[in-house]
């Protein structure tokens, strides 16, 4: 069935069944988990317009995840919630640096530290200037927002795919806590808690908060006596201060702290070609072809492979997060004013085994550790003009610098020929500030009681400065060696940029459980300075000077409509988009399998949100909630590859859809709550190459969770007993070319295949 085929079906059946609602936060675990305690669309309220409305209300496509959400199932990181919020994917890499979440399709895949992701990261309104910030464990979370489609408008220059808005549990003026321990299959070991409670009397509050998470590795290692890989092992904290002497003033002052040391992240081998003549003439040693390596651990590649022959010191990736952030409201009556101030560091180290083997010296050990600190400020101004018109603005300032001591690659493998002598380890060290400021505004004219126009812009100024250093030497002195990214080079590289984005929105209320919306947004991301150690000397414009990306434009056009029917016993939604994307800052292989960053010239993507969720009244305590997901996104002008023009771009499933049932009872005549949950998620095949070669094909699969417990009086305590996987489906989020598939055409890929079969039981209370 082709796209528009799904279009016209998936269309014709929400309109017959008449709850055609639209983008109710886009998010199925909303309702399902707060049907309780917050009811319906009608009731959350959201901040994605930097303006407090209800969910029912709010004019774009925002996904709503509660902290309900999160404790009834456990999950505390992105690439666990992702699979049940439509638009919203992850796909993982062999470092955070790289890896990043893709709304609608839209990620930026880059090594090089001066480009920014197409999605924003914002934690209690301070916008983390590295996505890969806010993939550490969610710490007493109060929401997350995923909000699509490019919101330059509101949020800034990195968020041209969207944003996850996390909003965090505020302190107290009344002393509780509550705590909670999980064990589960790889001995994971995880431990929460919070505590809250007044300070001085009802004007100075804290909260405290803190997670610790370990987990043995999920990939068997083969090797004898040595530990398996991709674990898990970390801890944060944050501590939270609350001064409010009357009603109108509101300080909130956060602190925060973690670290993080996992021998991760390592891929399978999905395939191995056959030997490869030019490692006979290998003058270095150990090395193997690579069948012969694998056999010698008894790796037996494929799809299913769920073995690796790395030593345990051959891989680590460890994170070191701070901040503070002074948060300030205050309310005028028919205005108020908010100062949002913060300072973060992020310190990351990571080395891997960049060959996969461990007995075979090809390419066996890359590095890099990059250091971050930034400053924002921002001032915001909402207001209101009468019953007339509803303003927001404000002034917005980013700083950051970004340093890399220390980026090695090293090819270890040495051939006695001319321009393939490698043996050749390369250091590329850099550095890149970034100043950025901008102004925006948005105003929503009330033309009626039911009708509203809304309008935005922001003009943004960005200004960077990039120093770069690339040398090679050789690995062993006593024989000759080749540079493998090309020369030694010395660049440096600053530009300045100006932009206006903004947005147009109408919308309506047909009654209070009925709106809809029809908008058009032009987003933007700040142009990219490429910094890794591939740096193409042939791109550069000037000499002396650094390859620069163009900045990535999309322009949206979006309708929705959602309602909450029945006495909120009904809620469905549909949401339309199309999206043009021009100059998508991304990567590419070179000939000798570097990665190269390069700009696409556009892509397009059209696609439909849409999800139901139903609280039956013939059985009470029972939530069903569907989703469905459409996104046919492809490459429409690609300059130094035409051939791809009319290709899907890649790594981006056609269709997802999600159930999720939710049955709650009483006891007996106690007062205890059983429940039982079921989770199932799947996702249509996709190919994960720029140039679809077949060799990259990922299958569809889907994936059951399944969950049994009861809560004691009150909620005051409680048991979850959980199976993830529960098929114990072999499943692949990437498969990419190897280090040896270089050298034998490319039938040699690896791949990230997903975590199997889990249990584990949590034991939670509150206070």
């Amino acid at each position: 069935m082709n796209s528009v085929s799904r279009f016209v079906l998936l269309s014709s059946v929400a309109i017959a069944a008449l709850p055609t609602a639209a983008a109710y936060a886009q998010n199925a675990p909303v309702t399902a988990d707060s049907a309780e305690s917050e009811g319906s669309p009608n009731d959350i309220v959201v901040t994605a317009r930097k303006v407090k409305e209800t969910l029912q209300d709010a004019p774009l496509a925002v996904s709503v995840v509660t902290g309900e959400f999160l404790d009834r199932t456990g999950f505390s990181q992105v690439s666990e919630v992702v699979r049940f919020v439509p638009g919203i994917a992850l796909s993982p890499l062999n470092t955070t640096r790289a890896s990043g979440s893709k709304i609608r399709g839209i990620s930026t895949y880059s090594f090089s530290d001066g480009f920014e992701s197409s999605v924003s990261t914002v934690v209690d309104g301070v916008v983390l200037g590295r996505e890969a910030q806010g993939f550490a464990d969610f710490l007493d979370v109060q929401s997350i927002e995923v909000i699509k489609g490019p919101q330059g408008t509101l949020f800034g220059k990195n968020a041209s795919a969207g944003v996850i808005n996390i909003k965090t549990n505020d302190p107290e003026f009344e002393f509780g806590g509550s705590a909670d321990a999980t064990y589960g299959r790889f001995n994971e070991t995880k431990v929460r808690g919070t505590v809250t409670g007044p300070i001085v009397g009802d004007k100075l509050a804290f909260r405290l908060t803190g997670t610790y998470n370990t987990r043995d590795g999920v990939l068997e290692n083969a090797i004898p006596g040595q530990r398996d890989l991709n674990d898990r092992d970390g801890y944060s904290l944050r501590g939270k201060l609350l001064f409010q002497p009357n009603d109108d003033l509101r300080v909130v002052l956060t602190g925060d702290i973690g670290h993080s040391s996992n021998h991760c992240c390592i891929a399978t081998f999905r395939t191995a070609g056959p030997a490869i003549g030019l490692l006979a003439f290998a003058t270095n040693p150990g090395v193997q072809q690579l069948r012969a390596a694998l056999a010698a651990y008894g790796i037996v590649p494929g799809p299913s492979n769920r073995k690796v022959g790395v030593l345990y010191n051959r891989l680590l990736e460890t994170q070191s997060p701070r901040g503070l952030a002074l948060n300030v409201d205050y309310d005028f009556g028919s205005s108020s004013l908010t100062s949002i101030t913060s300072w973060r560091k992020w310190s990351i180290n990571e080395f891997n085994e960049a060959d996969g083997v461990s007995n075979s010296n090809v390419n066996s050990r890359n590095g890099t550790k990059v250091n971050t600190e930034q400053f924002t400020q921002e001032v915001r101004l909402n207001t209101k003009i009468g019953s007339a018109a509803d303003i927001v603005a404000g002034l917005f300032f980013f700083h950051q610098n970004l340093a890399v001591p220390d980026a090695h690659v090293d090819i270890e493998l040495a051939l006695p020929f001319p321009g393939f002598y490698f043996n050749a380890r390369t250091d590329a060290t850099r550095a890149v500030s970034t100043d950025s400021y901008a102004a925006y505004g948005e105003a929503t004219f009330h033309l009626s009681d039911k009708a509203s126009i809304i309008v935005g812009g922001r003009y943004t100024h960005d200004s960077l400065l990039a120093t770069y250093k690339r040398t090679t030497v050789a690995i062993d002195p006593t024989k000759p060696f080749s540079g493998f990214f090309g020369p030694d080079y010395t660049g440096i590289q600053s530009f300045k940029n100006d932009n206006l984005s903004g947005r147009v929105i109408a919308r309506y209320l047909w009654t209070d459980d009925v709106m809809t919306y029809v908008s058009w947004s032009r987003g933007y991301k700040g142009p990219g300075i490429d910094v890794a150690e591939s740096v193409n000397v042939g791109a550069v414009l000037s000499p002396g000077g650094l390859p620069v990306l163009k900045p990535e434009i999309p322009t949206l056009w979006e309708a929705g409509i959602r309602t909450s029917l029945f006495d909120k016993a009904l809620t469905t939604n549909v949401t339309f988009y199309s999206q043009q994307l021009r100059n998508l800052q991304t990567i590419t292989p070179s000939a000798v399998g570097a990665a190269l960053n390069i700009g696409i010239d556009k892509l397009k993507s059209k696609g439909i949100e849409a999800e139901i969720i139903l609280r039956p009244a013939v059985l009470p305590g029972l939530t069903l909630t569907g989703a469905y997901t459409l996104n046919d996104i492809k490459i429409a002008k690609f300059a130094a590859n035409p051939a791809l023009v009319g290709l899907r771009f890649r790594d981006n499933a056609h269709d997802f859809y999600s159930v999720i049932g939710d049955y709650r009872t009483s006891l007996g005549s106690s007062n205890f709550q059983g429940f039982v949950r079921a989770e199932y998620a799947w996702q249509s095949a996709k190919n994960t190459d720029l140039a679809g070669r077949p060799a990259y094909n990922v299958d569809s699969y889907g994936l059951l969770n399944l969950r049994v417990g009861f809560d004691g009086p009150d909620d005051r305590y409680g048991v979850t007993f959980s199976v993830e996987n529960v098929t114990n489906k072999d499943y692949v989020h990437y498969i990419f070319p190897s280090s040896y598939g270089v050298l034998d055409g490319g039938q040699t890929t690896n791949q990230y295949i997903g975590d199997p079969r889990t249990w584990k039981v949590t034991f939670r209370g509150k206070f």
